[in-house]
């Protein structure tokens, strides 16, 4: 997280170059100019890419499998054991599961509305479109640099702030 808020950092100094931007904060310059902070890029492309992954446009190289559970498709993986051949598995071990790539993409793919999630068979160009209408919706507000205080939710990922949306 220290690295990602230095490079955050340069796009919060960028931004506030901006002739026009000077006085806003760095959420509202991020908003004005229609720029994700780098976490939502991150976040945004994880699930592009899983998308990708489950509709068979790129290799399913996480091997995400999506089931559809009533009428809404989500991405289903098994659950993190606890052990394995009757020896505990190491907590680390556990928590680097829960971490990866795989795991992420799932969460953020099954947090989107069952209307994204249910998009298929149609190009990336249109699954991106939808994808950023809604994002559009969601407040993409990183806690750097003091800006902590202003954000409601736990943290600025897409799983985090929808939650907090949806409460509220």
């Amino acid at each position: 997280q220290n690295e990602v808020n230095k490079l955050e950092r340069i796009q919060k100094f960028f931004t506030s170059k901006i002739n026009g931007l000077d006085q806003l904060d760095y959420h509202q310059r991020l908003k004005k100019i229609n720029l994700y902070s780098l976490e939502r890029k991150r976040e945004r492309y994880l699930i592009i890419n899983a998308w990708q992954q489950i509709e068979g446009l790129t290799e399913n190289v996480l091997g995400l499998k999506a089931r559809r559970l009533g009428r809404s498709r989500r991405i289903v993986s098994a659950k993190i054991p606890i052990g394995i051949n009757g020896k505990r598995i190491k907590e680390r071990y556990r928590t680097l599961i829960h971490n990866s790539t795989a795991r992420k993409s799932e969460r953020l793919f099954n947090v989107l509305p069952q209307s994204i999630r249910n998009i298929t068979k149609t190009t990336t160009d249109t699954f991106k479109r939808h994808l950023d209408k809604w994002l559009s919706s969601i407040p993409d507000t990183p806690k750097i640099d003091g800006y902590g205080e202003n954000v409601a939710a736990e943290t600025n990922s897409i799983f985090h702030q929808t939650r907090y949306c949806i409460i509220r």
